[in-house]
C-alpha cells in the first residue's frame, strides 16, 4: 500500500470525507462568513467596528487558505471559533 502525499487541505477532506463532506464543510465556512460579514455591518460603535471587521478577516483568510490548512492546528482552531463567536455577538453589545 502507497501512501498518499496530499499537498493541500481541500485534496486530503476530499480524500477522507468525500464530495458532500467537503461540500459540507465549505458551506459551513460560506455560511459563516456571510454571517459574519453581516454582523460586522450591525456594529455601530467604531471601535468595535474596526475589532469586528479584523475578527472576520481573520475568519476569511483561514477558511480558505488552500495550502496550509489551519484549522487543522489545535491552537489555530480554538482561536478560529473564538474569533467567530467574537464577531457574531459584538452586535448585540
Amino acid at each position: 500500500m502507497r501512501l498518499i502525499a496530499l499537498a493541500s487541505f481541500p485534496s486530503k477532506l476530499l480524500y477522507e470525507v468525500g464530495i458532500p463532506g467537503l461540500a459540507a464543510i465549505l458551506a459551513l465556512y460560506t455560511t459563516l462568513i456571510v454571517t459574519g460579514f453581516q454582523a460586522y455591518r450591525r456594529v455601530n460603535l467604531s471601535q468595535l467596528r474596526q475589532c469586528a471587521l479584523t475578527l472576520w478577516l481573520f475568519i476569511v483568510l483561514f477558511s480558505y487558505f488552500p495550502y496550509y490548512y489551519p484549522l487543522d492546528v489545535a491552537p489555530v482552531n480554538v482561536y478560529y471559533w473564538l474569533a467567530a463567536g467574537i464577531v457574531l455577538r459584538l452586535p448585540e453589545l
